[in-house]
């Protein structure tokens, strides 16, 4: 076994830690790398709602409009928006190694979700956690800045408090028998300040957002739970996070954070409580009948701990640098991809369509296709018309069967769906919000094959075609992404 240090030489570092500017130099080239839209949150649920409280325009989604979301994190965007246009942990090499080369961290936590945020004030807080010290007697740490930043993470995203539930047991059950009473109501006082607080900041930034008082995660638990609705979004199996989550989370990385876990327990070197913390909450996370993988993007800094001890622990003259050529190679090279290739056809029309709508070419736009597969205004910035195909979920389950969206519709009848959008008859309108034909649809290139009669007898044909991905993981979203301009209109 060799030192943190020593293996950071056997990779071909020098002897100290990379410094905080040169990581944040990485993280600043990495961001800029970004090029591509893989979540539709990280824009609808951040920076569309940041561009309309800076600019007074831009679509929110159901969501906001019922209160299901919080206005701290969207806030952050607004900031920088008003500000632009007012203008015009100490940790090893190791444990900083595997957060560099994670694809984790620089494809999905580079993102502007909320996820994001809370990974970020998470990490924080599990830097200042008393965690246990097998060979100490004393815990170190600072419970009461930790409890700060895990509450700046609650406010960000309330679902974090299930993360927070579990560590907080875990440090009272794991208490030394003496003093155990007073130790205990004294971190239950100081959460309980520091969380009433959190709570009060909550109340207030919503207010400001909402301009009435309202608790978004009780109309969030109304919905998701109460009423049943979270699979709307899809329907995950009870063990998804174990088998689906972690291993793209951490990928190749995902069996030496096994190993680190082991290695803990075996030695007692390293204190397991941030696994049993980990294992807790993915429990907790996995109560819900929709899971997506980026719900557990704030156990990534746990994991690269853990993965961290195994790699010591293996690491020798000869293995150190394989096993960094393992994990940069199934690492940075999935990361780049993801970046710079894979579904950047929805970002690159927006930025086409804003270049022509500044040019006045672009008056309006439709979007036929599955629901927030594109930025928005946030892309746009131009407050021209822009519409597309609802997906707004049922409040309620006496609702669902009847329920009507326009994108399944769409998906399932298109050349019918298409002549009753722009039919001049209200009758064959009727079951749909009828709308006036845009300057410029956009759609998919396996749609755009289903329709090609239709849209032509409409008066549209293809001005602009833009590379998407290689492979789509929803048959709705096949092929090259496609701009049509209507017959008349100027070239865009």
């Amino acid at each position: 076994m060799i030192g943190a240090r020593g293996c950071a030489r056997r990779l071909g570092w020098p002897g100290q830690a990379p410094s905080f500017a040169l990581l944040l130099g990485l993280r600043l080239a990495n961001a800029l790398l970004v090029q591509t839209f893989i979540h539709p949150d990280e824009t609808w649920q951040s920076l569309e709602v940041g561009h309309r409280l800076a600019f007074g325009y831009g679509f929110v989604t159901w969501e906001w409009r019922h209160a299901l979301r919080g206005f701290a994190h969207p806030l952050l965007f607004a900031g920088v928006y008003r500000a632009l246009r007012v203008l015009g942990l100490d940790d090893t090499f190791l444990i900083l190694f595997c957060s560099v080369v994670s694809w984790s961290m620089s494809s999905g936590v580079m993102r502007p979700l909320v996820n994001s945020a809370e990974t970020a004030f998470t990490a924080a807080a599990f830097a200042h956690w008393p965690w246990s010290q097998p060979q100490a007697r004393a815990r170190s740490g600072s419970l009461p800045l930790a409890l700060v930043f895990a509450a700046l993470a609650c406010i960000i995203r309330p679902t974090s408090g299930a993360l927070w539930l579990v560590a907080g047991l875990v440090l009272l059950v794991r208490q030394p028998r003496p003093r155990r009473i007073s130790r205990t109501i004294r971190i239950v006082s100081t959460a309980a300040v520091i969380g009433a607080a959190a709570l009060a900041a909550m109340l207030a930034i919503d207010y400001v957002g909402y301009q009435r008082w309202v608790f978004p995660p009780y109309q969030f638990y109304l919905f998701n739970v109460h009423e049943g609705l979270a699979t709307w979004f899809g329907e995950s199996p009870p063990l998804y996070h174990l088998y689906v989550s972690l291993p793209i989370l951490f990928t190749s990385m995902l069996p030496f954070v096994i190993h680190g876990v082991y290695t803990a327990f075996c030695t007692q070197r390293v204190t397991c409580e941030p696994a049993v913390v980990a294992l807790g909450a993915s429990v907790l996370f996995s109560l819900v009948g929709h899971m997506e993988y980026r719900f557990l993007y704030p156990l990534l800094p746990i994991g690269f701990v853990y993965a961290a001890v195994s790699i010591n622990a293996l690491a020798t003259q000869k293995t150190a640098r394989l096993i960094a050529l393992l994990l940069l190679l199934t690492n940075i090279v999935p990361a780049l991809y993801l970046n710079l290739v894979h579904q950047r056809g929805v970002v690159d029309v927006m930025k086409h369509l804003r270049q022509g709508a500044r040019a006045g070419d672009v008056s309006d736009i439709g979007f036929l296709m599955p629901c927030h597969s594109t930025p928005f205004y946030s892309h746009l910035h131009v407050n021209i018309p822009m519409w597309f195909l609802s997906c707004e979920p049922p409040l309620t389950q006496a609702a669902l069967d009847s329920h009507y969206w326009e994108a399944d519709d769409f998906e399932q009848h298109p050349a019918e769906f298409l002549g009753a959008l722009f039919s001049e008859s209200a009758e064959e309108a009727s079951m749909r919000l009828r709308r006036s034909k845009p300057s410029h649809l956009v759609l998919y290139a396996g749609m755009a094959q289903r329709i090609q009669n239709v849209l032509g007898d409409l008066g549209y044909h293809e001005s602009a075609r833009f590379f998407n991905t290689h492979f789509a993981g929803d048959s709705r979203r096949q092929g090259d992404v496609l701009v049509y301009r209507l017959s008349g209109t100027q070239s865009s």
